[in-house]
């Protein structure tokens, strides 16, 4: 029977056996398996005469150490000098190398050795055995000057999110996840140390399997995922040029291993939450509502709506003027307004359209290889139902890859193919309540007309009946009408050749194709289709005259990306002698990256035959309300269409030289070209370079700190470089055509001009030191680094003669500082084992170069992120000083050091000096505290997280001259006289003062710490072994508990407010179980 017989038979005995699967179901995915083998054909064993030599990181030679063939029983030991011979090895063993006090190591016969030297370190002197991808290169952690962060696979499977980056939350130091910053600004969802820019690109880069990532991020599965390498300062990311100023997170797949026996890998688990807290976000309760309105109608402050006839009123108003009118008594209005008094609409909203999350995953690994080739193949889905009723996600994701050793191993070849399809299917124009005591579904059970956009008095006329349905019944369209679907192809191919045995040419290359369409269907009976259609129609006799033809509504977007990459490298590693080791690469790297957008309106859609009547709309056309013929409004039907491209070319080269193992030299260098910059030849490439030091301090003759036998030094220095991609060299023009009523092209210029425009650059450096105790019971890093962004993109004010306001150029300035700090301890071994990981983390930012002012002081208070104030962070909070409320609660503050009510002066006053500075609204130190119990085959980790020394604004707080029922603290407002010692919180005022009510919002009463401590998860697994698993013909296993959101700890505001979630709702609490079996 010949390999790939076996392998099939092997294959399909295991899948078989495991749940008894449904053949139908896993044929495809045995079909694709078995594909994946194919060419693993086993090459012939090879054997050869080694040598080598055995020292300690002290470069000394380790005699009678044992060097034996694993699995067998030939051996031989090292001499006086550490040198050892072995005769006739075959090319697929692996040498085992053992000495009393030192780790073992294992290592893999794939070549003749002619002189071999292996490093064998001292048990109690030995950190974790680490190697880090840059993903041009591998090195050890010891010879790496930058500072980098790795992410081991158990560490990203303890959390089971289906984004990657969800699952290094409070993981890694100087890494945080932003959640309760506004969505407004340009702030990353993940930043790595602080901001490195004002207004371009802000996420870092994210690279997979050696290239960087042009996808969707919800397009990688993280179970194919082995490892993750955060890159930080300029040494460890300077290589990635231009794109790595906001720091670089490397993925690295799984994939199978020489001379390794198939491994099959399956695992599931099962995720339920709590219902989203719909009662999370405060509002005034019905009665009080109801109250507030009372008064305003009294005070007339309807009158304008009621005389319009069609705008929306609540059913309180209603009713009240009823009552006015006389068409209902005293006693049946009250009545009316008692029971609305009694509802709360956010009872009906989390009874019929709220529900609890669930997310299942489902994953299959089969890995293995033989002397000459590995494999790797993957399958995975997930399903997730969300909290919108009818919401669900969908992905499927497969990998295969393979690698093969040919011409007596001195050529590498790789394969890799990647597919994922995700489709996320919600409900886009969800409900939202127009007063808080609307119902959703009647005593019988049926749905309830809601008021929409119209008043329900003038729907219920309106036309006559030769209109549609203008009623709006939230329940009856909690179907799904939005479909976003994104499809990804990505193909990865290399070659590497070694001409010597130091010396390695490589050629690799990617291509990715992603599409994404979005579809946005309204049904002809949704009612934003039926809301559109009757707006624009006009009744003439009998005669209903519809503009927008009667049918559905689609809406399209489609982005399609495709990108290339070409990359071609040399590669020399080698010891030389007993002092000397040199790495070094050098290389040269083409990209090609487009992105095509393209999206449209349909109007009249007909699904069935997907048909439109676009044609019989006139987009000059200016169209009248049907109820308010004053209103017109174009219906625009052209297509919208954007593309981008962006072609880039790189040289780029890393050097390190280490003497004695004590000593490592490092420098690198890259010089990035681009299209989208200024006409100058100059401005197109920018050169980036960065030098490091490394210094093994322990291995000096002088060093005897027993208490610490490691310690090692590292500094660097260099540029990073970054990009805004919004804006171009050339001259950049929209051209809207001829959608305007006189019938006449026109553009705008979206972008003068800039010849001069050139890459942003980022200076860094970085100082730190590694270290572990004794049997390294202790062990840890910590850093500090300083960025100077230099030649950022900002805006200029400009003369006005030229016909535009204001230029965005290389004209801003931005300095951030840090800390990192990592320790990992050993508090308890044994039978039952402590350990704890604690992260902290310290960053502050500061713009000290911005030409364009604010106008005034308001400006600065509510929107600093778009002219930042130099000195200050980024994300600064200001506010007004307050002077509390007078004696008849009105706000109170300060002008020109002077207490005032002049609001309309404070907002507008043009001096910042006279505004309080509280702090950023991004955290300034953060961490976690990780602690993981070990007893026998159990386990249980627990993540506390933490945030602090930063500030929250909170919205929505009545002012006195807000009239929403969406407000915070209606309820302590002031009342009566005394009240100001006792609340910040203003009289109701009427009419409106709009300057009052900005200066109440943006005064400091509002402001808050926002510093927390959270109970970010737990997790509890157990891993069977020995006969039990054995017997199903497992190697391993393990079934898991998992709990995510568990809740705040502690927080500095006394506020219900959570400060990661000032925008939406708080994640609720998540419990998870799930298996992993490897056979």
């Amino acid at each position: 029977m010949s390999c790939l017989a076996l392998l099939s038979t092997f294959l399909f005995n295991q899948l078989t056996k495991f749940k008894k699967l449904n053949m139908k179901k896993t044929k495809p995915t045995i079909v694709l398996a078995m594909l994946c083998l194919i060419f693993s054909a086993k090459s012939q064993e090879k054997q050869a005469n080694i040598q080598g030599r055995i020292i300690d990181e002290k470069q000394k030679p380790i005699p009678s150490a044992s060097v034996r063939i694993k699995h067998t029983n030939k051996y031989a030991t090292s001499n006086t000098s550490g040198t050892f011979t072995l005769q006739d090895v075959k090319l697929t063993d692996t040498l085992v190398i053992t000495f009393i006090g030192y780790v073992t190591r294992e290592v893999p016969v794939d070549k003749p050795l002619a002189y071999e030297t292996v490093i064998l370190a001292s048990e109690e002197n030995v950190l974790d055995l680490v190697e880090i991808s840059t993903g041009y290169q591998t090195l050890p952690k010891e010879r790496a000057s930058g500072s980098f962060t790795q992410i081991d696979n158990k560490t990203i499977n303890r959390n089971v999110g289906i984004n990657i980056l969800d699952r290094l939350e409070a993981v890694s130091s100087g890494m945080i996840l932003n959640r309760g910053l506004a969505p407004a600004t340009n702030n990353p969802k993940l930043s790595i140390r602080g901001r490195s820019t004002i207004f371009a690109n802000t996420e870092p880069l994210i690279v997979l399997d050696g290239f960087p990532y042009e996808g969707s991020i919800d397009q990688i599965n993280p179970a194919d995922i082995t490892s993750i390498t955060i890159l930080k300062d300029a040494a460890a990311a300077s290589i990635w040029g231009t794109r790595a100023g906001n720091g670089v997170i490397v993925l690295t797949s799984k994939n199978g291993k020489f001379n390794q026996p198939m491994v099959i890998e399956a695992s599931s688990t099962l995720t339920g939450t709590a219902k989203l807290d719909i009662f999370y976000s405060p509002q005034l309760s019905a009665s009080e509502y109801i109250d507030l309105e009372a008064l305003l109608f009294s005070k007339g402050y309807y009158t304008d709506e009621i005389n319009r006839k069609y705008s929306p009123l609540t059913q309180a108003v209603e009713t009240f003027i009823k009552r006015q009118a006389g068409q209902i008594s005293a006693a049946d209005s009250a009545s009316q307004i008692e029971s609305l008094k009694q509802q709360d609409i956010r009872k009906d909203i989390d009874r019929h359209l709220n529900r609890s999350q669930v997310y299942r995953q489902y994953q299959l690994n089969l890995k293995g290889g033989g002397s000459s080739n590995q494999y790797y193949f993957s399958a995975g889905y997930d399903k997730n139902l969300e909290s919108q009723v009818s919401s669900n996600y969908e992905r499927i994701s497969l990998n295969a890859n393979n690698s093969y050793l040919l011409l007596n191993e001195k050529l590498k070849l790789t394969g890799q193919v990647n597919f994922s399809s995700g489709t996320a299917r919600e409900k886009f124009d969800t409900y939202l309540p127009f007063s808080p005591y609307e119902g959703l579904m009647g005593i019988n059970g049926e749905s309830l007309a809601l008021t929409g956009a119209l008043r329900q008095n003038y729907i219920d006329t309106a036309g006559r009946g030769k209109l549609l349905d203008w009623n709006y019944r939230p329940l009856d369209e909690r179907e799904p009408n939005q479909s976003d679907q994104r499809i990804q192809y990505k193909i990865n191919v290399g070659a590497d050749y070694r001409i010597l045995k130091s010396l390695t040419v490589s050629g690799s290359y990617q291509y990715l194709n992603e599409n994404g369409d979005l579809q946005r269907l309204y049904q002809e009976q949704d009612y934003y289709a039926r809301n559109l259609i009757n707006r624009y129609s006009s009744i003439s006799g009998i005669q209903t005259n519809r503009v927008i033809p009667i049918g559905g509504i689609q809406q399209e977007e489609s982005q399609k990306t495709n990108s290339q990459i070409l990359r071609f490298q040399l590669s020399y590693n080698a010891v030389l002698g007993e002092d000397h080791a040199i790495n070094a690469i050098a290389g040269y790297e083409g990209s090609d990256g487009r992105i095509y957008n393209t999206g449209m309106t349909l109007y009249g859609y007909d699904p069935e035959t997907a048909t439109n009547g676009n044609q019989l709309i006139n987009p000059r056309s200016y169209y009248p309300y049907f109820y308010d013929p004053g209103l017109s409004e174009q219906i625009t039907t052209a297509p919208r269409q954007y593309n981008f491209t962006n072609i880039n070319q790189s040289y780029y080269t890393n050097i390190a030289y280490t003497y004695l193992n004590k000593y490592t030299l490092s420098a690198s260098a890259r010089k990035d070209e681009s299209n989208i910059f200024g006409v100058k030849a100059s401005q197109k490439g920018v050169p980036l370079w960065s030098t490091g030091l490394v210094w093994n301090i322990a291995n000096e003759s002088f060093y005897h700190l027993d208490l610490l036998p490691i310690l090692s030094f590292r500094a660097t220095y260099g540029y990073n470089g970054n990009t805004d991609k919004t804006i171009s060299g050339l001259l950049t023009v929209v051209n809207y055509g001829l959608n305007n009523p006189w019938g006449s092209n026109y553009a705008r210029i979206l972008n003068p001009p800039n010849p001069s425009l050139t890459w942003e650059k980022s200076r860094t450096w970085n100082l730190g030191l590694d270290f572990a105790s004794r049997n390294n019971t202790l062990n840890g890093s910590i850093d500090l680094y300083r960025k100077d962004g230099q030649d950022l993109i900002g805006n200029s004010p400009i003369a006005m003669q030229t016909g535009i306001v204001s230029f965005k150029g290389n004209t801003a300035g931005l300095r951030t500082r840090g800390l990192d700090l990592l320790l990992n301890s050993k508090n308890l071994s044994g039978n039952f084992q402590w350990q704890s990981t604690y992260l902290l983390s310290y960053a502050s930012d500061k713009v000290t170069s911005y030409k364009a002012k604010q106008g005034n002081n308001l400006s600065i208070v509510s929107g600093n992120y778009n002219n930042p104030l130099e000195g200050y962070p980024y994300n600064a909070v200001f506010s007004f000083p307050s002077a509390g409320l007078d004696a008849n609660g009105a706000p109170r503050g300060y002008l020109n050091g002077e207490i005032s009510k002049d609001y309309s002066a404070i907002i507008t006053n043009q001096n910042p000096g006279e505004l309080r500075y509280h702090g950023s609204s991004s955290p300034t130190y953060f961490g976690s505290l990780i602690n993981t119990f070990t007893y026998h085959q159990f386990e249980l980790s627990v993540n506390i997280s933490y945030k602090l020394d930063y500030f929250f604004r909170r919205s929505q707080v009545f002012s006195g001259n807000l009239y929403t029922f969406r407000m915070d603290g209606y309820g302590e407002r002031w009342q009566k006289p005394g009240d100001e010692a006792l609340t910040k919180i203003p009289a109701l005022n009427f009419p409106a003062n709009n300057s009052a009510n900005s200066f109440f919002q943006a005064s400091e009463d509002l402001v808050e710490k926002a510093d927390h401590i959270r109970l970010q998860d737990l997790r509890f697994a157990y891993s069977p072994e020995g006969l039990p698993i054995q017997k199903l013909g497992l190697s391993s296993a393990s079934i898991f508990l998992y709990a995510k959101n568990m809740g705040l700890i502690w927080k500095a505001t006394d506020q219900k407010i959570d400060p990661d979630y000032l925008n939406g709702y708080p994640h609720p609490l998540s419990l998870s179980v799930g298996i992993n079996l490897k056979f």
